[in-house]
């Protein structure tokens, strides 16, 4: 699919040693992502992303250490070493899926987007509310029909792109079972989850229903014709 670009932003963390590093630059010169990369595979560390914003002198890298033979401090001594490394920070990422913190404005599929916390609407849920998320999964099937010319259930991740909970999808013949899973997931917001895949699925011969939270997990089923 074409969400590559927001795709790489997504990392599963179960299990994994993910550490997400801040490197600030005193200078700009030919070389220096090579550098660092060099430091992080001497060091056994795996580069799951890395970007560089050259205007403001920072290099944003996530490093899975899982199998490194060093030590996370070890790494941001090396780091720190260089002549052209002004601040190295580091934080360890302890959620199961993380999604990157992006240098620059966020966009999803080339558009400019609005990040807003759950918290601020989930208790606002009305009317408006849910028409806005289901023209958002509207949105987003013509885009899945558009590039597939049918419905695709592994596509349904980009709900989780869109930043409304973590996404398990499971499909035996006809019917798929898909699990939303967010922290202290609640009735109200369940309502925009369950509006955006009426607006996804809508453009598609497919039947939807909502079979109730559990474990914090809303879990839709999906029925193709």
């Amino acid at each position: 699919m074409m969400f590559h670009r927001e795709l790489a932003m997504i990392y599963e963390a179960n299990g994994k040693t993910i550490v997400e590093f801040i490197i600030r630059l005193s200078e700009d010169r030919p070389g220096i992502l090579a550098a660092i990369s060099d430091v992080f595979a001497e060091n056994g560390v795996n580069i799951v992303n890395a970007s560089f914003n050259r205007l403001q002198k920072m290099i944003h890298v996530v490093a899975d250490f899982t199998n490194s033979v060093s030590s996370i401090g070890d790494v941001e001594n090396m780091l720190r070493k260089f002549s052209f490394v002004y601040d190295v920070m580091e934080k360890v990422l302890n959620n199961d899926s993380y999604v990157m913190a992006t240098l620059s404005i966020p966009t999803f599929n080339n558009n400019y987007v609005l990040a807003i916390d759950h918290d601020v609407f989930e208790n606002q849920v009305n009317e408006l509310l849910l028409g806005i998320l289901k023209s958002l999964g509207k949105k987003d099937g013509e885009l899945i029909l558009g590039m597939y010319g049918s419905f695709k259930a592994n596509e349904l991740s980009i709900l989780q792109l869109r930043g409304l909970g973590r996404v398990q999808v499971q499909s035996t013949g006809n019917v798929t079972i898909v699990k939303v899973c967010r922290e202290n997931l609640n009735e109200e917001f369940s309502k925009l989850i369950l509006s955006y895949l009426e607006g996804f699925t809508g453009l598609f011969n497919v039947k939807i229903q909502g079979q109730g939270i559990s474990e914090s997990c809303l879990q839709v089923k999906i029925t193709t014709a």
